[in-house]
C-alpha cells in the first residue's frame, strides 16, 4: 500500500523554481532513500511532506487518502540535536513525552522501552551535554519515537560517527523497518543508502532523475565492471594504443602506476589475462590486480554528472 503519494510537486519562491514537478510513491515498511547533492530539493521536499512548507502546485496525500491525525504518525529526527543539555537523558524523554500528550503509564513504558532498545539505559541519568556524539544521536531518536509514528524522517543520521556506532544505527534502522514502520532517509553515503534502502529517488536542481531499487539502478546506470592493475611506472601510452586495439575498447586508461580495463561482456578474461601475460613479458611488474564492480556512487556520478560530497 502507499503510505505517501507525492504528486508533481512545484516549489517557487519567486522566478527561482526549487521544485520541478517531483512524483513518486512511498510503500508501507519501506526504507525510502532521497539523495541528491546540496541544492537538489531535499530539504525542501521533506518540508513539504512533513507539512512544514506548502507547495507552489502539485499534492502530498497519506494513506491513500484516509483521513488520519498525521502529527502522531509522523515523526522528524534531525541531524542536529533537539533536547535540553541541562537535562538528563531520562528527563528529556519524559519531558518531550508529556508535550506529546503521552499519559503516565504510556510515557513510563516508552521510555523505558527506547532507553533499552537504544542502548541509553546506563545514561539515565546522566545529563545530554555529557554524552558523546553518537549517543546524542540516540537520544534524538528516542525522543522523536516516543509516539511510535509509523513514518519516521531520518536526516543524515550517522553524519560524523565512527564506524561501530554508524554500524549500529543501522542496525536500528533495519529493526524499525521490521517492527513495520516507514523510514525516508536523506543521506550523503553512497554505501548507507545501497545497504538500507529498499528504493531510492535520486534529485538534481530540483528534478527527479530516477527512482528504482538499488540493484536495479546499478545495473541500468552503474556502468560496468572495471579491472585495475597497479603496474609499477604506468604503461607507455604506445603499448596503451596496443592493449586498446586488442580489446576493441577505446577507455582503457593508464594513471600514474594503476591500468583500468573495463571489463564489458565481450571482454573475455581469458583476453584480460592474455593482456597481462603480455605486459609482463614486455617487462611490466604488475603488482597487484583488483575488480570493481559498479556501486551506487557510480550511478550517482553517471546520472548527475556529479560527485557526492560527504559531510563529516
Amino acid at each position: 500500500m502507499s503510505i505517501i503519494s507525492v504528486k508533481s510537486v512545484c516549489k517557487q519562491y519567486g522566478q527561482k523554481k526549487v521544485l520541478h514537478g517531483v512524483s513518486f510513491d512511498i510503500e508501507t515498511g519501506e526504507i525510502f532513500g532521497l539523495l541528491g547533492s546540496n541544492g537538489a530539493g531535499k530539504s525542501t521536499l521533506t518540508s513539504i511532506i512533513l507539512g512544514l512548507l506548502k507547495p507552489t502546485s502539485g499534492s502530498i496525500t497519506f494513506f491513500d487518502g484516509k483521513k488520519v491525525n498525521m502529527k502522531k504518525k509522523l515523526a522528524l529526527v534531525p541531524q542536529s540535536t533537539a533536547f535540553y543539555n541541562d537535562f538528563s537523558v531520562g528527563k528529556n524523554m519524559h519531558f518531550f513525552g508529556s508535550i506529546y500528550g503521552l499519559k503516565r503509564n504510556k510515557l513510563r513504558d516508552r521510555v523505558n522501552f527506547l532507553l533499552k532498545w537504544l542502548n541509553l539505559i546506563e545514561f539515565k541519568d546522566t545529563k545530554a551535554d555529557f554524552l558523546s556524539g553518537g549517543y546524542q544521536r540516540l537520544l534524538n531518536i528516542a525522543i522523536s519515537l516516543l509516539p511510535d509514528p509509523e513514518i519516521i524522517f531520518l536526516d543524515e543520521p550517522t553524519v560524523g560517527l565512527d564506524p561501530k556506532m554508524r554500524k549500529m544505527f543501522w542496525e536500528k534502522i533495519k529493526e524499525l523497518q521490521a517492527a513495520g514502520k516507514t523510514v525516508i532517509l536523506t543521506t550523503h553515503y553512497m554505501d548507507e543508502a545501497e545497504h538500507l534502502c529498499t528504493r531510492i529517488a535520486l534529485l538534481k536542481k530540483g528534478k527527479l532523475l530516477s527512482t528504482g531499487k538499488p540493484g536495479e539502478l546499478i545495473k541500468e546506470y552503474g556502468g560496468v565492471k572495471v579491472m585495475i592493475f597497479n603496474i609499477t611506472g604506468g604503461v607507455r601510452e604506445e603499448h596503451l594504443v596496443k592493449i586498446r586495439t586488442a580489446l576493441n575498447e577505446r577507455t582503457v586508461v593508464s594513471k600514474g602506476d594503476l591500468l583500468f580495463i573495463p571489463f564489458k561482456q565481450e571482454h573475455s578474461l581469458e583476453k584480460v589475462l592474455a593482456v597481462t601475460d603480455w605486459l609482463m613479458q614486455e617487462g611490466y611488474n604488475i603488482t597487484s590486480s583488483t575488480t570493481k564492480e559498479p556501486n551506487l556512487e557510480d550511478v550517482f556520478l553517471n546520472l548527475t554528472g556529479e560527485k557526492m560530497e560527504v559531510k563529516h
